[in-house]
């Protein structure tokens, strides 16, 4: 239940006071401007208290090896694209180089808790899978 009557100013000021000290923290300066477009926009889709100051380091290594797997698949399109700029075995390391590269950005999603299923606990994932089912076939 909410208070009765007005709202004192002093009330008001400290409401205004938290609203403004949950800001997200701008890119740091080491990041390119690619890097630093990936730190804003995954702060901007979380809560402005999600990612902790002592993060900050596995976010800045998620937004470099998002833009390095980005890069490695230009290269691997251009490798499949043109036959006589890649030999096989240089197309072939290309795609190993992206496969590892996109399990470390897996294990960084993980540890900054941005995936879906990270997000969730196992009961409440249950109750949302059950929800979108619809009738049952023996029904």
């Amino acid at each position: 239940m909410g208070e009765r009557g007005r709202r004192s100013a002093a009330a008001l000021a400290v409401r205004a006071d938290e609203a403004q000290a949950v800001v997200h923290p701008d890119a740091p300066y080491d990041l390119t401007d690619e890097q630093a477009e990936v730190w804003r926009g995954t702060l901007a889709s979380l809560p402005p208290d999600w990612v902790e100051a002592g993060a900050h380091p596995v976010l800045v290594a998620f937004c470099r090896v998002t833009v390095e797997l980005r890069r490695i698949g230009q290269l691997v399109e251009r490798a499949s694209a043109e036959a006589d700029g890649f030999t096989l075995k240089d197309y072939l390391d290309l795609v190993k180089t992206q496969g590892s590269q996109a399990q470390v950005l897996k294990t960084l999603a993980t540890a900054l808790r941005l995936t879906p299923q990270t997000r969730l606990r196992a009961e409440k994932a249950g109750r949302l899978a059950g929800r979108g089912m619809g009738r049952r076939p023996w029904e």
